[in-house]
């Protein structure tokens, strides 16, 4: 049985995220080169897995981008996601992968705005959990 890894975490939260209903999502930022025409999410993990007594540590942004609706912030679809984010994970998430189990929670959520790419977005910092025992 193998431990959950950085790349297994995007896959996991990939599969997840996909029930928002958007179809662009993006392991970083770094594949997005213009303005967004269209949502977006991108995860990002930010911290290589921290080995701890009995949960290893990682955190993770999941940011969902909503373009600019004729030169302007869409301010309702943003605010909509961001309730839907929120909803989504308000309970935490705990399940198996590779027989190996973890949990999702929330550490922070809120918007913000990148103007290269002409689009807001809502930040939803992760906190995920392996559980390191055998």
């Amino acid at each position: 049985m193998d431990m959950i890894v950085t790349g297994d975490i995007y896959k996991i939260l990939y599969e997840k995220v996909r029930e928002f209903g958007i179809k662009a999502v993006y392991d970083s930022w770094n594949p997005i080169t213009s303005e967004l025409k269209e949502e977006a999410i991108v995860i990002v993990t930010s911290t290589p897995i921290e080995p701890d007594t009995y949960w290893e540590k990682a955190f993770v942004h999941v940011n969902i981008c909503v373009p600019d609706y004729l030169e302007c912030v869409n301010k309702r679809k943003l605010t909509e996601m961001e309730r839907l984010a929120n909803q989504w994970i308000s309970y935490g998430i705990v399940d198996e992968y590779d027989n190996n189990w973890y949990q999702i929670s929330k550490i922070s959520l809120g918007t913000e705005r990148d103007e290269a790419l002409k689009c807001s977005y809502v930040n939803l910092k992760l906190l995920f959990e392996i559980l390191n025992v055998k």
